[in-house]
């Protein structure tokens, strides 16, 4: 591979190389049991009891599943690069919106994942705070932030093994108290599955606004789907190209994790909103338990503090821990951009926007969605699934377009993004759409005219034993 040292551009680094067979060590059922502990944390809960009672509990359920739903196929259809090829998003990318451009929406990206740190490793701390209190009657919510905060960079730093086996104790944990949570709630208020259900919503809220708030807590995941998907164990048949056969253990992983986890934390959110017209989960607990129960209110505060943990070491770290080792490869580890993740989630305090969930789900749906239409559109409509490797981590290579951008990505975001503006409610479907047009035409009809492509012009192109050294 060409050296990209004395070009004023790094893309190598131990960090985001192509994994191994060897580095491919998560099996189907851990990808599932990784995806249950990433999906079972506070932000649905919350959303969820946010969106109630503009949204009767019935519309909230299904407005879930639908942006659930979708979001598990995207991040299916899109990890299959990293099944394929091994590679992370923040290389993937570069094929987009070239190798400086790439680091646009990498930054775009990394933003609600630290923004998610800091605020779910407040909530974390807040149930923590509340134990001291019970135990030893001494509060220092700031103080448990910050070791908290430690706590989970540490474990991330630590690498996917670490975190997927967290995964294997988080999330059996995690449903079970949940499911008591439920139980605990229904009861004390004396509600029934019919009594939830049967409530009508007051209105001032559309579907598809509840829809786009519901994707909004994962499409983050779905650009960097192969983050993770690159580490699954993978069929010993390297000829295989059936895309199935491929993905149909992340589609289980994918689809069941995800849309399951989603499913319960909802009802439990819109529950509490029924009984107590609280979206905070830890103020709920103690309103219901606090008194009456010290001992099931430490075990689900126990909780809170394992579901924050489980996702923000997988959903909120490692992601934005990729991309800015992606900015500096050759200076920065992967440790290194995990701590710098963390450190900025808790300094920007996140919380104090609380009571903002469903409009902060809403942009971020509505800034991601574009991306997603060109990645979808680059890999599937234009290269049919064919990527040139060693062109990736090549200076001067065949992606690096107009001074390492390539104009189509970044002239099919603006009005892509721009369009959310016009239709809120259903912004990410407009965003999706034309994005993925315009980048398709502009790709199609200008930029391949201008700097080959071979996997877009030829399609007869075929890629053959791609070889990338790890050591750089």
């Amino acid at each position: 591979m060409n050296k990209d040292t004395g070009k004023g551009i790094s893309l190598t680094g131990k960090d985001i190389m192509p994994t191994s067979e060897n580095d491919r060590k998560v099996s189907t059922l851990g990808f599932l049991v990784l995806w249950i502990g990433i999906a079972v944390q506070l932000v649905t809960f919350i959303a969820a009891a946010q969106l109630y009672p503009a949204l009767s509990p019935l519309q909230i359920v299904i407005a879930c599943f639908l942006g659930n739903l979708i979001v598990a196929l995207l991040l299916t259809m899109l990890g299959d690069i990293g099944i394929k090829y091994g590679i992370p998003y923040a290389v993937v990318i570069r094929a987009c919106f070239g190798y400086l451009g790439a680091h646009i929406p990498a930054v775009i990206r990394a933003i609600p994942a630290i923004f998610w740190f800091g605020f779910q490793t407040w909530m974390g701390a807040y149930a923590l705070d509340v134990i001291m209190e019970m135990l030893i009657g001494y509060s220092n919510l700031t103080l448990l932030i910050i070791l908290f905060g430690a706590l989970q960079i540490i474990n991330t730093a630590m690498g996917i093994k670490a975190i997927t086996n967290f995964g294997w104790l988080a999330a059996p944990s995690i449903l079970i108290i949940g499911l008591i949570m439920q139980v605990f709630i229904m009861q004390q208020y004396e509600l029934s599955i019919n009594d939830i259900f049967s409530r009508g919503g007051e209105g001032g809220i559309s579907m598809g606004y509840a829809i786009v708030v519901m994707m909004g807590t994962y499409i983050t995941m779905a650009l960097n789907a192969p983050d993770f998907t690159r580490f699954l164990k993978i069929n010993n048949d390297k000829n295989e190209t059936n895309w199935w056969k491929m993905n149909k253990g992340s589609f289980l992983g994918h689809t069941v994790g995800l849309v399951g986890s989603m499913l319960l934390f909802t009802v439990i959110g819109l529950t509490s909103g029924v009984a107590t017209g609280n979206w905070n989960p830890i103020d709920v607990l103690v309103q219901t338990m606090g008194e009456d129960n010290p001992l099931l209110l430490f075990i689900c505060l126990a909780f809170v503090i394992l579901a924050q943990w489980s996702t923000n070491i997988s959903a909120n770290l490692l992601p934005p821990g990729y991309i800015i080792v992606n900015l500096f490869p050759r200076k920065i580890t992967f440790v290194a951009g995990s701590i710098t993740a963390g450190v900025i989630g808790l300094l920007i305090q996140p919380w104090n926007y609380a009571e903002y969930i469903p409009e902060i789900l809403m942009f971020i749906t509505a800034t991601l969605a574009p991306i997603v239409g060109i990645m979808f559109s680059d890999y599937y409509l234009l290269r049919k699934r064919r990527l040139n490797i060693e062109e990736l981590y090549k200076v001067d290579g065949q992606y690096k377009y107009w001074h390492n951008i390539n104009p189509a990505a970044v002239i099919a975001y603006i009005p892509a993004g721009l369009s959310v503006f016009l239709s809120p409610d259903y912004g990410f479907f407009s965003a999706l759409i034309i994005s993925m047009v315009l980048y398709y035409v502009l790709m199609k009809y200008w930029i391949c005219k201008i700097y080959n492509q071979p996997e877009i012009t030829n399609k007869d192109f075929v890629i053959e034993n791609q070889q990338i050294k790890k050591e750089v």
